[in-house]
């Protein structure tokens, strides 16, 4: 565990109560990175990988696909930056060739400060670009950016946050934002994926020339339920998150019902809000020198992390 890659994921479970020793001695730094960069590969997450992967090459052992501008949606918290995160780490970056650079998957970020001109500059940065020049056109910068985009053979541009290109525009961002999807699907070199809420779908839905470009092939991540074999998985998905935990003992996330569902009526089931719980909570526990994840500890960060209006009292009982 000394060696720990402090760029990755940390994914393996201790699987015996040495290795969970082992993890409970380790620094503070590398237990917070483990709790901070603690991943599970529950079904939702799966769903989503996937959904990337075969969107990214369509046919298994073929060549990446071009020209097609898609969708990986659901509501805010749902996973899909940390998803997109993990694909794009899962990408072993070539190194430079006779024909240059390479940068094959680019993964950005969209704001509510976003601008056509930003997004360029984003992205030109993103393939390792110094910068654009100051006083161009936007649409000068936006050929600029789109002949790097070649250069360095890009096959897969994810756009996160993508909502943030077309709610509560102008007319005049909307359609620069729309422009730059599409010629960014017509170099027939790579696919365009916009990672957001649903309402992603009605906008593309509502232009022509941008669900023209493929169909605006999708998938919809859902939290789990809070019933029947989903809230099932639910708890194992508990019950994994724990068995990763940097503590000496599980902790009352490993196999109680009652705190099962209140976590799930906390975070409606939603995996952000599960983990920011989590890790609020391993915080807490941390400090106070305690072998596990306690039900106090539950209870300090739901009041801390308490939405408005929510006036439930939760973790009471294991």
């Amino acid at each position: 565990m000394g060696g720990l890659n402090m760029t990755t994921f940390h994914e393996n479970p201790f699987k015996t109560p040495e290795e969970r020793l082992a993890a409970a001695a380790l620094g503070v730094r590398e237990r917070q990175f483990m709790v901070e960069r603690l991943l599970y590969k529950y079904p939702v997450f799966k769903k989503g990988e996937q959904f990337i992967r075969d969107f990214h090459f369509p046919f298994v052992g073929g060549t990446h696909g071009t020209g097609k501008i898609g969708g990986l949606l659901g509501s805010s918290r749902a996973g899909k930056s940390t998803i997109c995160t993990y694909y794009v780490e899962s990408i072993v970056l070539p190194g430079p060739d006779q024909d240059g650079e390479r940068y094959p998957v680019l993964h950005i970020t969209a704001t509510d400060q976003t601008t056509p001109s930003s997004l360029a500059d984003t992205l030109a940065t993103a393939t390792g670009m110094r910068s654009l020049p100051a006083k161009i056109k936007t649409q000068a910068r936006i050929n600029m950016v789109l002949d790097r985009l070649r250069q360095v053979r890009a096959e897969l541009v994810i756009i996160d946050d993508a909502q943030f290109l077309f709610l509560g525009r102008t007319r005049s961002h909307l359609s620069g934002f729309q422009s730059f999807l599409k010629q960014m699907a017509d170099l027939h070199t790579l696919n365009v994926l916009l990672v957001g809420e649903e309402s992603v779908r009605d906008v593309i839905a509502g232009v022509d020339y941008l669900e023209g470009r493929g169909g605006f092939k999708r998938e919809v991540l859902k939290p789990l339920g809070d019933a029947g074999k989903e809230f099932d998985d639910f708890r194992l998905l508990l019950n994994k998150i724990d068995a990763r935990l940097p503590f000496k003992e599980p902790s009352v996330l490993h196999d109680s019902s009652a705190v099962a569902a209140d976590i799930h009526a906390f975070t409606g089931g939603s995996i952000g809000r599960v983990m920011n719980l989590v890790r609020d909570a391993s915080a807490l526990a941390m400090n106070d020198g305690a072998t596990c994840i306690m039900l106090d500890h539950l209870r300090r960060s739901s009041d801390a992390l308490v939405r408005v209006g929510d006036t439930r009292n939760y973790f009471r009982k294991v």
